[in-house]
């Protein structure tokens, strides 16, 4: 049995089905081509390229069910098994010289629009085209060799090619559902995010290569109907949706609001007392199914501002400055940002406190700089319709060497308020929110933010406790842990959220990374050191992985009640780690044209979420045409 007799007998055999797809293939981008022509941009074609190689999988799969019925075919069949054939061989070359053909017939369109763009002088978009067409092809392989299987056994072209192309989706699909460890599959050399692809579409098609030449050999058969098709199809995609309903859109909207919001300010819920307060300006009040807005009302008068700290306005350049005589002429810096902050409620009123920094800009043009001068922590009351500063603490002293930028946080522990700046703190007695009454001030107590390489810690470490008197011990290892690794020069919760999880005795706090939800235990603690160690890690799904990967202004991570929430751009993830076998997915939320930027967690255990709805206006910039509150049912 000659090798380059079978190979030119596979060739004639596959030659009719191969000027099929040829054509098939070439129609769109010849047409793109003419009519390119006809109206004077010259004759050349990519936009379409592009569309047909999308489905270049699918004419792959019918060469591929084409080539292996020739020779399976009834009396073709009996007539080569009678012959002393080497069935492996004879299968091997039927293989390759099918999948060479077919990689051809994917080839064409792209030689056309290589050669038609280089004649006519157009931009090919290379960095489109080396991005996006090895992945139809590596897709197109991998369906050949499905369908090249299916058809050894089915022995029926239409029913092959229908079984080989659900089960490439189905290969395509299932690693988005899977929470795998992508780094110990394919190291650090190759890819990160997506690296299982490759590794999923290599091993599929040398399986399904290995098990067509088995088959062959020992003559297996699978007899089908169609009835049976349809019922074993319909299984897999009630699993897939089952799959796809535990990773995506499982979270109910249980009432959804279009509101009137800040169009250039974040749309923000905070909490006073037990009630929310939206953008500084409502309360929100949520029934079980629905959502409605009442303005904050203070002796008659409505508030007509949020809580802005102190007299400002803006100046030329749309800087937020300060006037006043103390502080003419400064801009200034706020934590919590703008339309945020941080409210008391007390029988003499309603308060919040903020930290304010007042800086100048120095330099000329583009190269200006802020150099920060003065720090306030100020307490504010709710007197009429504005906020008055009723008392501060000149904190100017932290600013320290540092004077181009700050980070700042807050908490307040039942009546002590603890505010940070750079590296050092302040803590007060806020029984009287009135009367900001002095504990302790440490200059330089604060180390610098760390990041957790959860993937690599394995060993125990430990977190310095900051001494702050009149709070409990787990209470200060959870500020100490949340100053350690999410106190940034850049925006932070802390004020109202934290990474930590306290229960039954037992303090446990997590890092979120593109690598996945990791996990670590307070093992023991004492007065000055709690000594932590890593427990385990919940890897994400590709899916969940490419959402993580992306960067967003808005993202939330934070622990209440036992679950973690994770919020970045248009999703939203709930994880259950109270679990005792590791961390639990519990809910997944997707809003595609949206951009999430806060998230309340209800009393009742609901969530409410503050969106915006994003138009696209060209050249990267998007404008906020909608804001929206919605009501979400929280998993169980």
């Amino acid at each position: 049995m000659r090798t380059s007799a079978i190979i030119h007998q596979q060739i004639c055999q596959l030659r009719w089905h191969l000027l099929a797809c040829a054509g098939l293939i070439m129609v769109l981008p010849i047409e793109e081509a003419v009519v390119g022509l006809w109206e004077g941009d010259g004759f050349h074609s990519i936009r379409m390229v592009y569309a047909v190689i999308t489905f270049s999988p699918l004419l792959a799969g019918l060469i591929a069910c084409a080539n292996v019925q020739g020779d399976l075919s009834e009396k073709r069949y009996i007539f080569w098994r009678s012959k002393p054939a080497n069935v492996k061989k004879l299968m091997a070359l039927k293989f390759f010289v099918g999948l060479t053909l077919s990689l051809t017939i994917v080839a064409c369109p792209l030689v056309f629009a290589l050669v038609s763009t280089a004649l006519c002088g157009e931009d090919l978009g290379w960095q489109t085209f080396k991005h996006y067409v090895p992945v139809p092809i590596v897709v197109a392989m991998m369906t050949y060799s499905l369908c090249f299987g299916c058809n050894v056994l089915v022995r029926n072209t239409a029913r092959s090619w229908l079984i080989g192309l659900f089960l490439a989706g189905f290969a395509l699909v299932i690693p988005l559902m899977l929470p795998l460890g992508f780094k110990d599959v394919v190291t650090d050399i190759g890819f990160r995010a997506f690296g299982f692809y490759p590794a999923t579409i290599f091993v599929t098609s040398v399986a399904a290569f290995v098990f067509a030449l088995y088959a062959a050999q020992h003559d297996w058969h699978l007899k089908t109907n169609l009835r049976e098709l349809l019922w074993v199809g319909t299984g897999l995609v009630f699993l897939l949706l089952i799959l796809f309903s535990s990773q995506v859109a499982n979270i109910r909207v249980l009432d959804e609001k279009e509101v009137d919001g800040s169009r250039w300010a974040q749309g923000t819920l905070d909490k006073v007392g037990d009630r929310l307060i939206f953008e500084g300006l409502n309360y929100v009040d949520v029934g079980k199914r629905d959502i409605s807005l009442h303005e904050i009302v203070s002796n008659g008068a409505s508030v007509v501002n949020p809580p802005l700290y102190g007299n400002t306005g803006m100046n030329s350049q749309g800087h937020q400055v300060i006037y006043g005589p103390r502080a003419k002429g400064y801009i200034t810096t706020s934590y919590p940002r703008r339309l945020n902050a941080l409210y008391m409620d007390t029988e003499d009123g309603t308060y919040h406190f903020g930290i304010i920094a007042y800086f100048r800009l120095e330099g000329e043009g583009s190269r200006k700089e802020k150099v920060h001068e003065k720090v306030y922590l100020r307490s504010y009351k709710l007197v009429g319709n504005s906020w008055r500063v009723v008392d501060e603490l000149n904190i100017s002293d932290f600013i320290g060497d540092r004077v181009n930028y700050l980070r700042m946080a807050m908490r307040l522990i039942d009546n002590t308020l603890v505010a940070c700046v750079n590296q050092s703190y302040v803590v007060a007695d806020v029984t009287d929110p009135g009367d900001l009454r002095l504990i302790d001030k440490r200059l330089d107590a604060l180390k610098g933010n760390w990041s957790l390489r959860h993937m690599d810690l394995q060993s125990e470490f430990d977190i310095p406790i900051i001494p702050v008197e009149g709070i409990s011990i787990e209470e200060r290892i959870k500020l100490s842990i949340d100053l350690r690794y999410r106190f940034s020069y850049f925006r932070n919760d802390i004020y109202k959220s934290s990474m930590v999880d306290t229960h039954n005795g037992k303090i446990a706090f997590f890092s979120v990374s593109e690598q996945g939800v990791a996990w670590f235990d307070v093992i023991r603690w004492d007065q000055k050191t709690a000594y932590c160690k890593f427990t385990s890690v919940r890897p994400f799904t590709i899916l969940e992985g490419m959402i993580w990967a992306a960067s967003s202004l808005h993202d939330r991570t934070f622990v209440e009640n036992g679950k973690l929430y994770l919020s970045r751009q248009n999703t939203l993830l709930v994880f259950d780690v109270r679990v005792s076998r590791g961390i639990r997915k519990l809910g997944h939320f997707v809003r595609m044209d949206w951009n999430i930027e806060d998230i309340a967690v209800l009393d009742d255990g609901n969530m409410l979420l503050s969106a915006q709805w994003l138009d696209y206006m060209g050249a990267g910039h998007f404008e906020v045409r909608k804001r929206y509150l919605c009501l979400l049912k929280n998993p169980k």
